[in-house]
């Protein structure tokens, strides 16, 4: 398995303590790292976006488990602060949307999966990956 503490803690040295509790899952890292990412769009802080995004995408592809994780604790809550829904969609690869959207449709009325789909469209035209 990778060793995704130790990626962790060279690209989020903010994230230490999450880090540090041995106990913790990479689930529950992940779901720190949303909150972080939360913070970043509402301060506009461009690069710890990029480094939060940045790993959020190198888990999701490692091997399954680690994949997986990214989807279902990062991934399938990204649009859950809606009111953040334009900053966020950019940030998003088009592989990992093809495989986060299933959740999505399962979660979310049609008029806000419409909205997504229509936000993701605007900055990820057809043949063109974001990020």
């Amino acid at each position: 398995m990778v060793d995704w503490r130790t990626r962790a803690s060279a690209l989020l040295p903010e994230l230490g303590a999450v880090i540090e509790r041995e106990s913790w899952s990479c689930h529950v890292f992940l779901s720190e790292l949303w909150q972080l990412a939360l913070e970043a769009h509402r301060d506009d802080d461009r690069d710890t976006l990029t480094r939060v995004y940045g790993f959020a995408h190198w888990c999701f592809q490692q091997e399954q488990f680690l994949s997986n994780a990214s989807v279902v604790s990062f991934y399938e809550h990204v649009f859950d602060e809606w009111e953040l829904r334009h900053l966020v969609a950019p940030w998003l690869p088009g592989e990992v949307v093809d495989k986060v959207r299933p959740l999505w449709e399962w979660r979310w009325p049609a008029e806000r999966l419409a909205e997504v789909d229509r936000l993701l469209e605007e900055v990820r035209p057809p043949g063109r990956n974001a990020v």
